[in-house]
């Protein structure tokens, strides 16, 4: 039976299943007692009733537990619990070799370098006597860093039987019964040697073989020996050669020798050593195109060969000369230009996103962009984009993907975390780069320095290993810069520069280059943002929903034209005025299509009650977050993205009059919270510098400061207790929050409730005032917990799916409401039972026919004080069903920059 999430083995916890196959299941796992996490793999139930395998089992895991070798993930400890015997192994994060090959063959100076460092592994247990007898790329790991790890070490040997086992032929590996008692086949077919196909004994030089049909694959992207059936692979690898006309026709001939060696069907004739293969290619990875080979030893052509082929070429020659001199030369002909649409899958959105969703890689090759709270990356030649793992934003914000310039690795702006991060493209866990509270464009530059747009702070320039940002352009008060790029030449900075508070500013925004030495800028352009310099010698800017092309010289910094739209339907983000556009070193652009009207994160608001039946309200579609219902179910409070930035309005729900405008001052007012008596709004503003804690009238008037937030902090309101005398409240720092109280009327300072170790936040009081639920981070899990309030070491969690969000009490306080993610990036919401009297116990979580709803922002949905309905924000296309059919998508232009250069030409 499968383990479920959460079951405890001994002192390890279960948090994912990491697969499955014939010999095992492999689990993501927790130390509890040691605070790591780790891979677990269950061994087969057949396996565990064997007295005999299992004392043979242990002798041979000590073996294997002595591997010592950085390409070789270690063997923990063998335990029992629960009736299970397991294996705790190296938990490797990163992508398997298998998983990088569906994108096609590897470079050869990257394969190289990958067999060597297997070569290594197998050469460090070959010399303690193991052989591997399972090698093939899902055996392999890449790590983030590049590193290699081979997987799962003589585990084939160790779990076989000295009787004939019982069938088991499930994939990925093999082991089973042979007709006779001769023997056993163990292994994957397609990998494994001839003698293992046979049943036969076996050596290092079974490895030796899996090893060449690895190594062929990543050079040619095509499996060495491949059929439709399990018995039709095992005859190929019998009976059929390797195809090996399929290697790339310019690699050294060493290497094809080397392969054909590996691949003798009869050992006698295979490699005898891995180590003698390491050298080899060691000797190879120095020249493996053989551009140096010296031409001795080669037999010497007669000299007839040679004249009559140069004699030919003159003559040819002299008759193209002839042609040049009587016709004038013309250009070739450009390049066609070819325009296509990525369909993201269906349900599938864009991130809401007040920033850069989407990018390509310099080389044209990969389009990353921003989905379900997640980035999915899309190569030209697959057919579907791939969810990167570790850029889960957990329904909070990722966005701001940038590349590379090798293309080898990929930052993004985590806003649940408040950090600018990067991950390998070939995978692995994501490393930090530097905390942040939100850029406004990032570009990774050729010397391996990422710059960030900071807004009211300049642009930022922080190491690509990761540090403390540094400010290399500072900037006036009022003024916001964004979209920085290093221009070719490493001193020249390109960037926006806008005025104002309004979110027009970036339609009237300056674009700019300055000096990194002396500081000296000049202005390109007035009235754009978003621009960059492409290789074509033109500057791209937006302005309005339509992308413009201006010449540009790049040595004298001057524009030598004037601009012409080049893009029309380009879809802008929100507050920060970024065109959602990319372009490739070798003229790939894409962007996403739209206008001003339809700007990302534009949603819609409807009453859903607990049988799923919607009904729309007559409010239009906009950029909102945060709905909170008054306590009588008259009023809406809302924060309402718009050409002024961001305000509270105040929306009535039992008439048709016009929603009323409440905040005027700052760009950001948000987290509307109502007050017991539903005479006050409190919320968060930016109007005196830091995001404070603010109390202002429903029906007009001042609003007066409660709390005043440090320069670098967040303070945001959450819920209020029944007698109206504390709001509980999250101060979020950047990368962490905590929970606090603040009591109305006293001059206690506020307290603090659930500490920011805990990355607590949303806050909700039960109605009774007597219990908090909160959303928080546990050992790297998003779980809702409750605990008394005022708070004691008692705490309960409620979730069990570790995908969970925003909790929210029921009226009545017998029920507990959350969200959980789902594939498409929105959100369902799960009622668990809550009964507090005479303790506190509560009930399995349950899913309600509440789908579909966009939950960030912080919490994308409230109830109504009767309890019978939900008020919950669509995704913008549910406001139509025409346009509810169609699909997001991503447009492609191919060979783009022969376009700019026909309709924008530029000044030689």
């Amino acid at each position: 039976m499968p383990l479920t999430i959460g079951t405890h083995l001994g002192s390890h916890e279960i948090t994912a299943l990491l697969g499955k196959g014939g010999m095992g299941e492999v689990y993501r796992a927790r130390d509890t007692r040691l605070k790591r996490e780790v891979a677990i793999k269950i061994l087969p139930e057949e396996f565990s009733r064997d007295k005999d395998r299992v004392s043979r089992f242990q002798r041979e895991a000590e073996v294997l537990a002595s591997l010592n070798h950085p390409n070789i993930a270690a063997i923990y400890d063998l335990q029992e619990a629960n009736e299970t015997r397991f294996l705790v192994l190296e938990l490797v994060e990163g992508e398997t070799l298998a998983e990088r090959l569906e994108r096609g063959r590897i470079p050869v100076e990257e394969t190289l370098d990958i067999a060597k460092h297997i070569c290594e592994a197998l050469e460090a247990a070959h010399e303690k006597g193991i052989v591997h007898r399972d090698l093939k790329p899902a055996n392999v790991k890449i790590t983030s860093e590049g590193k290699i790890k081979v997987l799962d070490f003589g585990l084939a040997k160790a779990l076989e039987s000295t009787a004939s086992p019982p069938n088991l032929m499930s994939s990925p590996t093999l082991m089973s019964a042979l007709p006779t008692n001769g023997g056993i086949i163990l292994g994957t077919a397609g990998y494994m040697s001839p003698e293992q196909a046979k049943g036969t004994a076996i050596d290092q030089r079974s490895d030796i073989f899996s090893f060449g049909c690895v190594l062929f694959e990543m050079l040619t992207g095509h499996r060495t020996f491949e059929a439709e059936t399990v018995p039709e692979t095992i005859a190929a690898v019998l009976m059929r050669e390797p195809d090996l006309s399929l290697l790339p026709s310019n690699v050294h001939p060493k290497l094809k020798e080397l392969i054909r060696r590996c691949l003798a069907k009869n050992r006698k004739e295979r490699w005898h050593a891995i180590a003698d293969v390491r050298v080899d290619i060691g000797a190879i990875m120095a020249d493996p195109y053989a551009k140096n080979v010296p031409a001795t030893g080669v037999e010497r052509t007669p000299l007839w060969k040679i004249i009559i082929p140069v004699a030919v070429t003159a003559v040819l020659a002299a008759v193209a000369m002839h042609v040049v001199d009587r016709k004038t030369a013309e250009p070739p002909p450009p390049a066609t230009i070819t325009r296509f649409p990525i369909l993201l899958p269906e349900g599938q959105l864009f991130a809401t996103a007040s920033r850069e969703i989407v990018t390509i890689s310099p080389d044209g090759t990969s389009v990353v962009y921003s989905a379900a709270s997640q980035l999915y990356l899309r190569t030209m030649s697959s057919i579907e984009a791939r969810p990167l793992p570790g850029t889960e934003g957990r329904g909070q914000v990722v966005n701001e993907p940038f590349f590379s310039p090798d293309g080898k690795w990929i930052g993004f702006y985590a806003g649940s975390e408040g950090k600018l991060k990067k991950i390998a493209v070939t995978g692995g866990a994501p490393l930090v780069i530097c905390n942040h509270r939100g850029p406004l464009g990032v570009s990774w530059g050729p010397d391996d320095q990422i710059f960030i747009g900071d807004g009211p702070t300049g642009i930022l320039r922080v190491p690509a290993k990761g540090g403390n940002p540094e400010t290399v352009v500072k900037i006036n008060a009022g003024e916001h810069a964004s979209a920085p790029q290093l221009l070719p030449g490493n001193e020249f900075l390109l960037f926006t520069l806008a005025t104002g508070s309004g979110l027009d500013r970036w339609d009237t925004a300056k674009i700019v280059v300055q000096s990194l030495k002396t500081g000296e800028r000049r202005v390109l352009v007035e009235g754009g943002s978003s621009a960059r310099y492409v290789p074509t010698g033109h500057i791209l800017y937006a302005l309005g929903s339509n992308v413009l092309a201006v010449p540009f010289d790049i040595k004298t910094l001057q524009v030598t034209g004037q601009p012409v739209s080049i893009i029309d339907g380009v879809m802008r983000s929100g507050s920060a005025g970024a065109a959602q556009m990319a372009v490739s070193e070798n003229g790939v652009m894409v962007y996403l299509p739209g206008n001003e009207s339809s700007a990302i994160g534009s949603r819609v608001l409807a009453f859903v009650d607990r049988a799923g039946n919607r009904t729309p309200i007559n409010i239009p579609p906009g950029i909102y977050n945060d709905p909170r219902i008054s306590p009588d179910g008259k009023q809406l409070a809302m924060r309402v993205q718009d050409g002024t930035g961001e305000n509270i309005w105040i929306y009535d729900l039992s008439s048709a009059a016009s929603p009323r405008r409440l905040t005027f001052e700052g760009t950001r007012n948000t987290r509307p919270t109502w007050t017991i008596d539903g005479q006050h709004i409190v919320f968060t503003s930016n109007r005196e510098g830091p995001e404070s804690l603010f109390r202002q009238p429903v029906g007009g008037g001042p609003a007066e400061r409660l709390l005043a937030a440090d320069p670098d902090k967040t303070f945001q309101p959450e819920s209020m207790s029944p007698d109206g005398r504390v709001l509980t409240f999250s101060i979020n720092p950047g990368n962490s929050s905590s929970i606090w109280a603040f009591s109305f009327g006293t001059d206690q300072k506020p307290k603090l409730l659930i500490p920011s170790s805990r990355s607590a936040t949303n806050s909700n009081l039960s109605p009774d005032g007597r219990w908090i639920a909160y959303w928080a981070s546990d050992g790297g899990r998003r779980d809702i917990y409750v605990q008394p309030f005022p708070v004691t070491e008692a705490k309960y969690q409620i979730s069990l799916s570790g995908n969970t969000h925003y909790p929210l009490w029921s009226p009545d306080g017998k029920q507990l409401f959350y969200v959980v993610d789902q594939p498409s990036g929105t959100g369902q919401i799960v009622s668990v039972d809550i009964q507090t009297q005479p303790n506190f116990t509560f009930g399995q979580p349950k899913p309600l026919p509440i789908e579909g709803i966009i939950f960030n922002g912080p919490r994308g949905y409230d109830i109504t004080p009767d309890g019978k309905r939900f008020i919950v924000m669509l995704p913008k296309s549910q406001a139509d069903p025409v346009l509810g059919s169609r699909r997001e998508q991503i447009n492609v232009t191919l060979n783009w920059f022969d376009e700019i250069k026909q309709r924008v030409p530029v000044k030689q």
